[in-house]
């Protein structure tokens, strides 16, 4: 994972441990398809066509996220700025994930707290989006365990283990650092109105072609 975004602006670090794309254990198929969505890149990537990005790719993003606690609901919300401008749900009840999901974006995230870090397991997505930059592949058997945690006050360390036999031939675990930066608040960002990226969007000067499987 190679995230260009942060928390709440500013830059990210990797953490030491951070895997490289040649140790990803892809199948076969998956990992001819991460090449392919490299080489085409913002063209094809659903993110820059203002869909929903889940697991790792919702926090690699211009202007951040926020995360707001309310214990007395029994749920943590993670806001998304600078994306689709959509929010996420992790239930903190003790639920158990439902049998019969409905796939999405975002999945179904049931979490609990370990001292100071957050632990979340999701089920249940959807394969509409990436789940990070490079376009690394998942099918609807991704399941992902992500670690949030606070070495300073400045700083949170997001971890995640990624566990999807249909894309990969064993689980595999990456992360990076996210920058806090205080005092700022979630501002409208429309990302129709603001995509840097019309050619990802409606094909530049050219006709959309409606055969596409890439819906504009």
């Amino acid at each position: 994972m190679n995230p260009n975004a942060v928390n709440r602006a500013g830059a990210t670090t990797h953490l030491p441990n951070n895997i490289k794309i040649e140790d990803v254990p892809f199948q076969p198929w998956a990992r001819a398809l991460h090449e392919a969505r490299e080489a085409a890149f913002e063209s094809d990537e659903p993110h820059t066509r203002c869909k929903i990005s889940g697991g790792p790719r919702q926090f690699i993003t211009p202007y951040g996220v926020e995360f707001v606690d309310m214990p007395e609901m029994q749920r943590v919300y993670i806001f998304d700025i600078g994306g689709p401008h959509t929010y996420r749900t992790i239930y903190m009840d003790g639920r158990s994930h439902p049998k019969d999901l409905d796939p999405s974006y975002y999945g179904h995230s049931v979490g609990h707290w370990e001292k100071d870090a957050l632990v979340v397991d999701t089920v249940g997505f959807n394969e509409k989006f990436w789940i990070d930059r490079e376009g690394s592949p998942h099918t609807d058997k991704l399941h992902l365990i992500e670690r949030f945690s606070r070495p300073d006050f400045n700083t949170l360390q997001y971890e995640v283990t990624v566990d999807d036999p249909g894309a990969y031939t064993a689980q595999w675990t990456g992360g990076f650092l996210l920058r806090w930066s205080p005092n700022t608040e979630l501002f409208e960002y429309v990302c129709q109105d603001n995509n840097k990226s019309p050619e990802g969007m409606v094909g530049g000067t050219q006709p959309v072609p409606r055969t596409s499987l890439i819906a504009p």
